[in-house]
């Protein structure tokens, strides 16, 4: 089968892609909302579908 790719964002890019400011974003990853992966010391990222789902739960 075909399965679509994953799509990470990093934080500045996911705020931006949720209408939110950075800092909204690291406050909704501190709650837990926002799950995110550190992929280097420097570097964190979430995927693109835990974005659409918290979208679509807080529709």
């Amino acid at each position: 089968m075909n399965e679509p790719p994953l799509v990470y964002f990093r934080p500045k890019t996911a705020a931006e892609y949720l209408g939110i400011s950075i800092a909204t974003f690291w406050r909704l990853v501190a709650a837990g909302k926002i799950p995110t992966a550190k992929i280097s010391p420097r570097a964190t990222v979430c995927k693109k579908e835990d974005l659409d789902a918290l979208v679509n739960f807080e529709l």
